[in-house]
């Protein structure tokens, strides 16, 4: 038996700067009572970023100063930063089997209604070896950070994958839509939609796409779910509203409010014109009509957004900013205000010289940026833009 593996970092979970991060790596499974399987998730937590790191999300580790981890059956290892380390980095002091609710957050989407479950890593690779083989188009590259599928628009992480072998079925298809929350106190949105669509399944199975199975993390801790991919679907219009209207009559007669946003990509019109109804992060189980009726009420309205959520999100990207955000990486890191526009309103109004002069600013303060900071950022340089962006990368360069 090793007693060491390589690992990988496959996400990271940072708050503020100055508050905890969170590493989900992987690691070979040789040692560990799950051995049977490639590759088994562990977690690696500190209390805070070292001294004069950015801010920025690790999705690298660059900050960890070691290579290999300890093998076996631990599943969090606590990180610190010691006085004779000159680097400044992470180092790994201790591991433990934990119980990672209490210990970092780690929260269950459970209770796991349906008799189906699948691992995330073996999505993932399923994904990935797609990828390599060229089978996947442009979209699927990679897990998009902003999702641009119409399935995927409801939700923050969720992508289009392959159907796991184990479940495939010629009604299924060969993709299915998978999404997922890992992170501390994200396990509650996961736990309301897939308690709806247990209601649905249950007394209305077909109002909307079949949920298909759990997703869990190490096969233990429910994080996500599969639900059926339908290829042809389209988002409703204004020509749609009666059958629209009928679809949500019927989620409202199970006694559940779709809760909100409705948008137009809440409806999936497939062959045939039926209208099938996604995305219920938001919903609740409520009898109060004047909850109900005020969703009816106001879905002529929603159907008439021009441009849609969908089409704003689906809009060509904007080459000449593409070549500006690079010259903001290439001076090593992208200004936490950039990323913050970037994620609300999918604009930049910095110049290069701009974008210089903050960034001299925050490696002057020690590379801390508050909610101050923030304030101060907005006022200075406004919500107006001169150019919209659509698929840039806030991730930081080498």
């Amino acid at each position: 038996m090793a007693s060491s593996v390589p690992f990988t970092v496959e996400d990271v979970h940072q708050g503020r700067p100055n508050e905890s991060i969170l590493y989900r790596i992987r690691v070979p499974a040789r040692g560990t009572r799950d051995s049977c399987l490639g590759q088994v998730i562990r977690y690696l937590t500190a209390p805070n970023l070292p001294k004069g790191a950015s801010g920025v999300p690790d999705y690298r580790g660059k900050l960890l100063a070691f290579d290999i981890v300890p093998a076996g059956d631990w599943n969090l290892g606590r990180l610190v930063v010691t006085d004779d380390n000159v680097e400044g980095k992470l180092i790994l002091a201790s591991t433990e089997t934990a119980r990672l609710e209490e210990a970092v957050g780690l929260l269950d989407g459970g209770p796991s209604w349906c008799n189906r479950k699948v691992d995330l890593v073996g999505l993932l690779d399923a994904l990935g070896t797609r990828c390599k083989s060229g089978q996947a188009d442009n979209n699927q590259n990679d897990i998009p950070r902003v999702a641009t599928d119409i399935q995927c628009m409801n939700h923050v992480s969720a992508a289009v994958l392959p159907t796991p072998a184990g479940i495939a079925t010629a009604a299924l298809g060969p993709e299915v839509i998978g999404v997922w929350a890992w992170p501390p106190g994200h396990a509650h949105g996961i736990a309301d939609e897939s308690h709806v669509y247990s209601i649905i399944q249950a007394r209305d199975p077909g109002l909307a796409p079949c949920f298909i199975a759990h997703i869990t993390d190490n096969s233990t801790r429910v994080i996500g779910f599969l639900f059926e991919r339908i290829a042809d679907a389209r988002e409703a219009g204004p020509a749609d509203l009666e059958k629209c209207k009928d679809t949500l009559s019927r989620l409202h007669a199970l006694g559940i409010a779709y809760g909100g946003p409705l948008k137009r990509h809440s409806f999936l019109v497939c062959g045939g014109d039926a209208v099938l109804l996604q995305g219920f992060g938001g919903s609740f189980k409520t009898t109060d009509k004047e909850v109900l009726d005020r969703e009816l009420e106001g879905l002529e309205q929603v159907l008439a957004q021009q441009p849609s959520e969908l089409e704003k999100f689906n809009a060509p990207i904007d080459m000449k900013l593409s070549d500006r955000l690079i010259e903001f990486q290439s001076h090593g890191l992208t200004h936490p205000f950039v990323n913050w526009q970037l994620a609300n309103s999918k604009r930049v109004t910095l110049t290069a010289e701009q974008h210089r002069g903050m960034v001299a600013e925050l490696a002057a303060n020690n590379y801390r940026w508050t909610e101050e900071d923030m304030e101060r950022a907005k006022q200075r340089f406004g919500e107006s833009a001169d150019v919209a962006v659509v698929g840039a990368t806030s991730e930081p360069t080498d």
